[in-house]
């Protein structure tokens, strides 16, 4: 059979089958996952040598057919290691959740669903798998705590409108011009209404998909109720992966956005608000998976700020960061994961001090937020140095709102630093509650694609040039993008990662010598007094990280502008409800005047024939006689006319 139809079929007949023999969903969704990760390799391996594709059927003069490029297939691979790697860590995960038969269908559905979508040739075909994804994610978000129906709801209702702009925008496209090709033979002009229309139409789906502001709403929602493993597939990696993808197809490959600045200013104004209105809100955050979830929306902003550049350097940024977004953001929800497994709670004020006791889960997770940080020389910091250079790069061309976007891109980084701070010692250092006592670190199953992820982001950091970017993302770039990158004077500044990795190892290395010869061998410890006297209890002087950064909600204008997102006036969904609703209540006071009205209409009406019939009964017998001999001669008549 044909590798197209495998890498779809093969993992949605695993998820069947073991959904069917629940004991054996484990054994066959690994076997699937490993199988599709096969096929995906191949894939990969037979795309370099050329673009693939691969018909199936006509419908109405449209052609149902799959096509794999060196974009698609580098995305379609990843897609499938991530898939792998979730899976290997929910064998032990997902014991403590009780939905979990259907937890394991969910997910290779999804990897199906993904791999269509990637393999899609048209936008008919990608709109079939795509839509297919929404009724998968949705029961994928159902698999959670009490609560979860609100959340899978809200993912349908946002997701679902943008999927429904995104439809409006292809049968715009195909009225235009009479094809969905996903890559014609040349990038369609931006010049018309209706071309604009529907580009920003498609690029709404594409948007929604990877969580970009303001169809953000449902991640923070999911991360209350559903598991690790599920934030880490589905907004942190196939999300992500997917509407960044077709945000590239459509704005290179399908449309000519670096013809059009104002469309480009548009994308690079959607990203620098997500990129600063969500890492603010993650600053304040109170709960680990909550603070991960509007990272998770915070760092789309930087992709969408590379591909608003139009500038091939922005571009390669956005691809790479996209990649490593998903590596560090996979990472960091799966560790959280394994704190949770064992403490069974991810309030910040309830963790501390499990550093010592979970030492891998540890390691996994501070290279991660190392990496989405921006710290050199991981690879978090490469990519975002790229799509500084794309935004600078912007300025050349007369953009004077560049040093706007630069300044927020800088500002997010420094941002999310401090929420990472405060994550790492609200969690693994400071004092560990006296519950904690006995925590461990998680089973093979679960530290090893952690550690895996982490020493991945150091290796795509440190040989960044020799790895990620030659390997997938330069031939990945569309048209000439690639070729401009490697000419002399492409690459704006200089950064050597591998020598600075050397001087960074040389830098550590003094500073652990000098913490050994001085404090580590003599610790002191000291005595907590509170108002002059002594506090013997440990617990009550333990101080958690949820105390960071308390002040910046009363900053006049920052400390609004939270309470302003934190009621959620940022969530696409909550304007819907207010529409809705305040639409519903102007039809609900406008049929209630109706009814007002028409009752008292009715009710003048009777009072005057009351009124008229009181007075024609006076009491007298000649009158009601004179009636009578009146009604009898009108009867009388009619009876003639006939």
């Amino acid at each position: 059979m044909n590798l197209f139809i495998l890498v779809i079929l093969v993992p949605a007949l695993a998820g069947l089958v073991g959904w069917v023999i629940s004991r054996l969903r484990n054994e066959l969704s690994f076997i699937g996952a490993i199988l599709t990760l096969y096929f995906a390799t191949r894939l990969f391996i037979n795309a370099l040598g050329g673009e693939l594709s691969y018909r199936l059927f006509e419908v109405s003069g449209q052609w149902v057919w799959f096509r794999l490029d060196q974009l698609s297939s580098f995305i379609l691979l990843f897609v499938a290691i991530f898939g792998v790697l979730v899976m290997l860590f929910s064998f032990r995960y997902m014991r403590n959740w009780t939905r979990n038969r259907s937890y394991y269908l969910y997910v290779m559905l999804l990897l199906a669903g993904a791999n269509g979508v990637l393999l899609a040739g048209n936008l008919l075909t990608l709109l079939f798998f795509w839509g297919g994804l929404l009724v998968v994610t949705y029961g994928t978000l159902l698999v959670g705590r009490p609560g979860a129906e609100e959340a899978a709801g809200k993912a349908l209702v946002v997701v679902g409108l943008s999927d429904f702009a995104m439809l409006l925008g292809i049968v715009m496209l195909l009225v235009a011009t009479g094809g969905t090709d996903l890559v014609p033979a040349g990038p369609l002009s931006l010049s018309g209404g209706a071309m604009v229309a529907s580009y920003l139409l498609i690029a709404a789906g594409a948007l929604a998909k990877a969580g970009s502001m303001p169809f953000h709403g449902w991640i923070p929602q999911a991360a209350k109720t559903s598991p690790a493993t599920v934030m880490a597939l589905i907004p942190a990696s196939i999300d992500k992966l997917l509407g960044i993808y077709l945000l590239m197809r459509v704005s290179f490959s399908l449309f000519d956005i670096p013809g059009n600045m104002a469309i480009r200013n548009v994308l690079m104004t959607v990203g620098a608000v997500t990129v600063v209105g969500a890492v603010m809100m993650a600053l304040v955050q109170k709960r680990m998976m909550r603070l991960l979830s509007f990272h998770a929306v915070s760092q789309v902003g930087y992709m969408v700020l590379g591909i608003g550049t139009g500038m091939p350097i922005g571009v390669a940024g956005a691809l790479f960061h996209m990649l490593n977004n998903v590596l560090y953001k996979t990472g960091l929800f799966l560790s959280a994961g394994t704190v949770e497994f064992w403490t069974h709670d991810d309030r910040l004020d309830r963790l501390g001090g499990l550093a010592r006791q979970m030492p891998l889960t540890f390691f996994s997770f501070l290279i991660c937020a190392m990496s989405i940080a921006g710290i050199p020389p991981l690879n978090g910091f490469f990519s975002k140095w790229m799509i500084y250079q794309g935004i600078i790069e912007v300025g050349g061309q007369g953009n004077r709102l560049y040093p706007l976007f630069l300044v927020a891109a800088m500002f997010g980084s420094v941002l999310t630093l401090a929420s990472f701070l405060k994550l790492l010692h609200a969690v693994f250092l400071g004092q560990r509650p006296r519950e904690l006592i006995r925590v461990r670190e998680g089973s093979f199953t679960m530290w090893l694609p952690t550690v895996l992820i982490a020493l991945t982001c150091i290796a795509f950091g440190v040989f960044a040039f020799g790895l990620p970017l030659s390997r997938f993302i330069l031939p990945a770039l569309p048209g000439r993008m690639a070729a401009i990158l490697g000419q002399p004077g492409s690459w704006l500044g200089v950064w050597r990662p591998e020598l600075a990795t050397v001087l960074m190892i040389i830098a550590l290395g003094v500073g652990a010598l000098l913490y050994l010869l001085g404090t580590a061998r003599k610790p002191v410890r000291g005595r907590t007094f509170v108002g002059g006297e002594r506090i013997a209890d440990e617990e009550e002087s333990r101080v958690p990280g949820t105390a960071f950064y308390s002040s910046v909600k009363e900053l006049p204008l920052i400390g609004e502008g939270l309470r302003f997102g934190e009621g959620g006036a940022l969530d696409l969904h909550n304007w819907l409800k207010g529409l809705l609703g305040g639409l519903g209540e102007a039809l609900r006071s406008a049929f209630d005047q109706t009814l007002d009205r028409a009752f008292a209409l009715v009710g003048r009406f009777v009072l005057a024939v009351g009124a008229g019939a009181s007075k024609l009964m006076t009491g007298q017998l000649p009158l009601y006689v004179s009636w009578m001999f009146l009604g009898a001669a009108l009867l009388y008549l009619v009876l003639l006319l006939r």
